[in-house]
């Protein structure tokens, strides 16, 4: 399996070295990653639904594309990596917000995750027709209304990212 090697922080947010992605999750480390929120001009919010192959939550809605910060890339670097990657989409600065970083601290199955999550909302109409879905990691992608995600929020079948809801609740009153 190839090392994807992304920068280590203390628990105060402090770079303190270099570590292999499997590693920090394996031991618990503190780590960066951005989390994407793509609203189109209808107010309607883009979600993907993770692969089956995906080692944490897998076959569950997520936002609408997310990734670890590769060691000495920025979060802007990132978010402009996995838009690419993920969904095939190019991001517009310009319509690039910034929110919020949050601490979220997640035992899944073997998984350790310790993060500082750089959350953005992208207000950029990106055409459903023209994502091309990275298939080692995105099993499909829609637009869905705010209360329709608040829906599939309640029903449970989306990664429990619950802080973040709350705020995006609150952008989207």
């Amino acid at each position: 399996m190839k090392q994807e090697m992304i920068d280590e922080y203390n628990k105060i947010g402090e770079k303190i070295g270099v570590v292999d992605k499997e590693i920090a999750h394996r031991d618990g480390l503190w780590h960066k990653t951005i989390h994407v929120w793509v609203i189109n001009d209808k107010n309607e919010v883009l979600l993907q639904y993770r692969c089956a192959q995906k080692k944490l939550y897998r076959n569950m809605w997520d936002t609408s594309f997310a990734g670890h910060i590769d060691a000495g890339e920025s979060p802007i670097e990132a978010v402009i990596r996995e838009g690419k990657e993920e969904l095939g989409i190019d991001v517009d600065l310009e319509k690039l917000e910034f929110l919020m970083t949050m601490v979220e601290k997640v035992k899944y199955e073997q998984i350790v995750s310790n993060e500082f999550i750089d959350v953005f909302v992208l207000r950029q109409n990106v055409d459903i027709n023209k994502i091309a879905l990275q298939e080692e990691e995105v099993a499909e992608a829609k637009y869905v209304s705010m209360n329709e995600f608040f829906e599939i929020v309640e029903n449970g079948n989306i990664c429990p990212h619950k802080m973040i809801y709350k705020v995006l609740k609150e952008l989207w009153k």
